[in-house]
Parts: C-alpha cells; sequence; structure tokens
C-alpha cells in the first residue's frame, strides 16, 4: 500500500508528532510511506520520500498556508498514492485537499485531532466558527474522519459529519523507563501549556483547599498568557513556598519530574484525548482528571486513575486529599495502571486498527 501523510507543524512536537512518529515506524515494515509536510519540521523517520513545502505564516500562523499545493495537484502527486491520511484540523492543507477533492483520484482521510469541537479566545474562536461554518459545507467530500473517542465522535456528529464516516483511532502511549523515586515530600504535578483552556487555575485553587500537609505543586510548561495570573493566585493564597512553576522542561527534566511525582493531575476540561495521562499512569503514578472528554475512557475510576465529577476546586482538592492519604487505594491505583493501561493502549495496536480502516475505506472507493 502506498500512503502519503500530510501534516504540518512537526516541529512543535505535540501529541500529532508522536502519533506520525510511532505509526509511520511500524506501517514502514510492510508499506509506503510518504511525508508531505513543511520546510521547518522534521522528524527521525525512514519515510519513503518526503515533501516539504514552504509555509506563508500571515496573520494566522497556526494555520500554515501552503502556496505550493496547487503545483502539487496539478502534477498529480497526490494521485500517486492508494491513501492520503491528513492530520490536524483546520489548517489550510486540510482545507485545500477537502476543496479540491472531487480533482484527487485517493481517498482522503483526516485526522480531526480535537480540531472540530475546540474555540479559542476571541478573535479566534470567532475565525474559526466563520472558518466552520464554510468548511463543513464539504464534510462529505472526505472519505472517512479518525476521531480519538467517543467523545470526539459525539462532538464530530452534533457538527453535521455522519455517524458512517467517523471511526475511533485511539492513540498509544510511549512508556517511558523510570522508576518512581522517594521525596521528601509529596509531589502533585502538572505537566503541559499554562493556557485559559488547559484550566491550571483551578488546579492552583484546589491545592490552596487541600488539607494534607508536607505536599507540594509543581507546574511545568510553557507560558501561553496565564502565567501571570496563576502566580497572582499563588500569592493571593500565601502558596509560595508550596507552588512552584518550572516554565518549559526538556525531555530529561520531564522524566527526572515524573519519577518524583506522587499524582500527577490534568484539569483541563477541553482536551480531547491526553496522552499525558497515559504516560504518567504508565509508569504507576496515580493520575486525576475532571469527568469531561474522553477522560473516562482513558481512566477507569478507582482502578487505573480518579475521574472527579464534581468539576469544581473543591471536588479536585477532596480527591486530592482521599489519595494523599488513602495508602491502600494508592497502592492499588499505582498498581493497576502500570498494568493495564500499555495493554489497552499501545502502538502495535493503534497501527493495527489504522490499518484496518485503511482498508475499509479503499474497499468502499
Amino acid at each position: 500500500m502506498k500512503i502519503l501523510f500530510v501534516v504540518t507543524g512537526l516541529y512543535t512536537k505535540t501529541g500529532t508528532y508522536e502519533v506520525v512518529r510511532n505509526t509511520s515506524k511500524i506501517l514502514l515494515q510492510k508499506h509506503e510511506v510518504s511525508l508531505l509536510t513543511d520546510v521547518k519540521s522534521n522528524i527521525e523517520i525512514p519515510f519513503t520520500k518526503i515533501i516539504k513545502l514552504k509555509t506563508m505564516d500571515f496573520l494566522l500562523p497556526q494555520y500554515r498556508f501552503m502556496p505550493d499545493l496547487k503545483k502539487l495537484l496539478e502534477d498529480r502527486e497526490f494521485d500517486q498514492y492508494d491513501i492520503i491520511h491528513v492530520f490536524d484540523y483546520p489548517l489550510h492543507v486540510t482545507d485545500y485537499l477537502t476543496r479540491k477533492r472531487h480533482q484527487i483520484d485517493t481517498p482522503i482521510i483526516i485526522s480531526l485531532h480535537g480540531g472540530l469541537g475546540h474555540f479559542n479566545k476571541f478573535p479566534f474562536g470567532l475565525l474559526k466558527k466563520i472558518h466552520d461554518s464554510i468548511m463543513l459545507n464539504f464534510k462529505n467530500r472526505i472519505d472517512l474522519f479518525l476521531v480519538s473517542s467517543s467523545a470526539e465522535k459525539r462532538d464530530a456528529m452534533r457538527n453535521g459529519v455522519s455517524e458512517e464516516k467517523i471511526k475511533i483511532l485511539p492513540p498509544a502511549m510511549n512508556i517511558f523507563p523510570i522508576e518512581k523515586q522517594n521525596s521528601s515530600r509529596q509531589k502533585i504535578v502538572y505537566v503541559g501549556r499554562l493556557s485559559k483552556t488547559k484550566n491550571v487555575e483551578i488546579l492552583v485553587e484546589s491545592f490552596s483547599k487541600i488539607k494534607t500537609s508536607n505536599v507540594d505543586l509543581i507546574i511545568a510548561g510553557p507560558d501561553f498568557g496565564m502565567l501571570k495570573q496563576l502566580k497572582k493566585i499563588t500569592k493571593d493564597r500565601g502558596l509560595q513556598n508550596r507552588v512552584f512553576f518550572m516554565g518549559w522542561i526538556s525531555e530529561e527534566e520531564k522524566m527526572k519530574l515524573l519519577s518524583e511525582t506522587t499524582i500527577f493531575v490534568h484539569p483541563s476540561l477541553e482536551d480531547v484525548f491526553l496522552l499525558s495521562l497515559l504516560e504518567a499512569g504508565a509508569i504507576g503514578i496515580p493520575c486525576v482528571a475532571f469527568d469531561v472528554g474522553s477522560n473516562a475512557e482513558i481512566l477507569d475510576d478507582n482502578k487505573t486513575g480518579i475521574i472527579v465529577k464534581d468539576i469544581s476546586s473543591e471536588g479536585l482538592s477532596e480527591k486530592l486529599d482521599l489519595l494523599l492519604n488513602d495508602n491502600k487505594l494508592y497502592e492499588e491505583i499505582s498498581r493497576n495502571s502500570k498494568l493495564l493501561l500499555p495493554k489497552k493502549f499501545n502502538w502495535e495496536l493503534t497501527t493495527k486498527t489504522l490499518e484496518e480502516f485503511y482498508n475499509y475505506v479503499l474497499k468502499k472507493s
């Protein structure tokens, strides 16, 4: 099978980067896999062929406008493959191939990666609503949409995508070769962007309400506009000696931090599928998340993690205190998550399912 991966922004090394990197390595064992990406991106995989196009980052840098797609279309490049798999929405390349689908013989699959239902603050949220109102008129031109969870599937259906054109492809995880280390103080840890959508402020508020002493809150990740507010909340609550902001951290620093982590918390109310929960849980760190999105599909409440149904700082602080003080429950969740999550979410299984979806589309086309 000749497969073309179409993905931009690999240099940001987000969840999409991990999906592309891990599935392509396995697919290349049996298939020809080529990559269409931007000139900024680099990935350490021996693709069959790599096409790099320049992007124009005016007005909306993340949209990554690619003017040279037109030449590829004119040269019939897209007809050289059995499957075209486009990652992420909305992007210029996704929109372009959707609009030009009638000029392309090859079936097109789009991995939405949560982009259909996610809206940023003004004015970008408004621009996306306008964009979606236009582009969703062309949704029936796409052969298949891939989503990461039942929650994202429901969201796609609410946006008018027919159920028969949606398949669930759960991501997998990387298992880090680290062991948990004993620390003089317990550590509640968050790793991720400091943006409004991540809801980190509710984590700080929750931490201010826990009854357990001898515990610190470690917040690691680049600032996307919330650091000043988070530091103000920390100061207002008198937590300067217990809440620590690490900023952006390297992979090595992340590994060290995870090895010392007591509880991993991801308080986001918008993320579609949290790979960080899988990665932390797989090394035996009990994870806590709100009952939103696909969290309950990732974590089995009180078995492989804690799902907080009361979406408030009080609800979260109650569950944190529970885990910090119930050693039996803590050890049971740690043991179960380390044993069960890697069996349920692994790249071999994800890639096998992806191949089945490719064959499904080919049979229908």
